[in-house]
């Protein structure tokens, strides 16, 4: 389909050698390409971040382009959950998606310096 992107953007548990890349692994082909997200990063307190979209400060991350879109943004959505919404966005002067935190902010801390 025309316009749909295969490129996905993380920041969180799904980065190269984080907790949850195994998941990501098999459905990514070519290596991460380090970047940096439009918004800031919160510590949700529950082993995962918090990603808020915005203009006023950036997230570093990590894009990878996905094998099969079709394949795996069933599985990716089911990993993050009721909590993240899977946005298209501009990045680096091409589409991508990445999942943003849909609900409040307030009471997390923040993480000026991405996730551990």
């Amino acid at each position: 389909m025309a316009g749909v992107s295969d490129r996905i953007a993380v920041y969180g548990t799904l980065q190269h050698g984080a907790t949850a890349w195994q998941l990501l692994a098999p459905l990514v082909v070519g290596p991460a390409v380090p970047t940096w997200l439009p918004g800031a990063l919160y510590d949700t307190a529950n082993g995962y971040p918090a990603l808020k979209l915005g203009e006023d400060s950036r997230v570093p991350a990590q894009v990878f382009r996905l094998h099969d879109p079709e394949r795996a943004w069933p599985v990716l959505d089911e990993y993050e959950g009721p909590e993240y919404e899977r946005r298209r966005i501009e990045l680096d002067g091409e589409p991508c998606w990445v999942y943003a935190w849909r609900g409040p902010v307030s009471g997390m801390s923040p993480l000026p310096h991405g996730w551990p």
